[in-house]
């Protein structure tokens, strides 16, 4: 999906309604999808086709990092020496790093997101594994405390080509960070939708021979207990989207509260994190271009009461984005 762009699709009025039915239910049927539009099926079942042929929405299935015993926290790194491009791919092959993204025009190269389990093995990921590789002249981390908003709808796409997903490997992940709440079925039945969310029920059953109900419980299961869920994700581009950016604010220390509760809800702002250091808020924002991020910059954030200072720096891109791990706000 990373490397398909909706270039020459020209989205309909049905077809924006028709993510907006796909965002609320991800795996939504064209007949349903049609009679909560009350549009015909056959038009709803033709634009749904062209928006997944042209690669405008895509359903994934995602795991829940809280279920899993594991926190997340954002690591700046400044390249000296060495190209950037080796020093991300370097980083990239280290599994806990979900998010490598270039920054533009700030005092660092890389944004990173990793994800964690305990403190110490946080230190160690980073002093060990990240610090050691060559080119890292300095980083600096950032543990989320909260994630008032996290709307995974708009995601920045991976441009490189995707390896081909080893199976084996990725069910012994799915077994280690959910050790002792999933059995080897579950275990392949994630692997499964992980590699494809909208295969059907009846598809995973014939391939491991069991009854199609079994196979239907046990997905049931896998989202009623939060270690699995559904999620749509659009191409930014096909909805105007051309620039996003990582947004820092610095907060009065008695307004933090207020501040967040203010930020909720703005379209712009869709992934909101409480987290540690003097910018204790940090965001993922987007918009048109860069002077609809200028702009909402001096005319909205720098209005709301109880912000100190903005930093808003741009997002070029990722080297690499494992949309695999969500979160109960997902």
């Amino acid at each position: 999906m990373a490397g398909k762009r909706s270039q020459n699709l020209v989205l309909t009025e049905l077809d924006r309604a028709i993510l907006d039915a796909l965002a609320a239910d991800p795996l939504a049927s064209a007949r349903a999808v049609a009679e909560t539009l009350g549009a015909p099926v056959a038009q709803v079942t033709g634009r749904m086709r062209a928006l997944d042929r042209c690669g405008v929405s895509h359903v994934l299935a995602v795991l829940d990092l809280a279920a899993a015993g594991e926190q997340i926290c954002f690591v700046s790194i400044e390249i000296r020496g060495h190209a950037l491009q080796s020093v991300a791919s370097a980083i990239g092959a280290i599994a806990e790093v979900m998010l490598i993204s270039t920054l533009v025009g700030g005092q660092y190269d890389l944004l990173l997101m990793i994800r964690f389990g305990t403190l110490g093995e946080l230190q160690g990921l980073v002093t060990n594994r990240i610090c050691s590789i060559e080119g890292v002249y300095r980083c600096m981390v950032s543990t989320v405390l909260d994630i008032p908003s996290f709307q995974a709808h708009y995601v920045l796409f991976d441009s490189s080509p995707e390896p081909e997903a080893d199976f084996a490997e990725t069910m012994r992940e799915v077994a280690e960070v959910f050790a002792g709440q999933v059995d080897e079925l579950d275990c392949q039945i994630i692997t499964e939708l992980l590699g494809n969310a909208r295969q059907s029920i009846n598809m995973i059953a014939r391939k491991y021979q069991i009854n199609a109900s079994t196979i239907r419980y046990r997905v049931r299961s896998l989202e009623s207990r939060g270690l699995m869920r559904f999620i749509t994700v659009f191409d930014p581009q096909a909805l105007g989207i051309q620039v996003f950016a990582l947004v820092e604010i610095e907060p009065r220390a008695n307004c933090l509260v207020d501040v967040v509760a203010s930020l909720r809800g703005r379209p712009w702002l869709p992934q909101i994190f409480v987290t540690t250091g003097p910018a204790s808020i940090k965001g993922i924002m987007h918009g048109a271009n860069l002077d609809t991020i200028k702009r909402i910059k001096n005319e909205e954030l720098m209005g709301i009461n109880g912000i100190i200072d903005v930093t808003i720096t741009t997002l070029s891109g990722a080297y690499k984005n494992d949309i695999r791990w969500g979160n109960k706000y997902t």
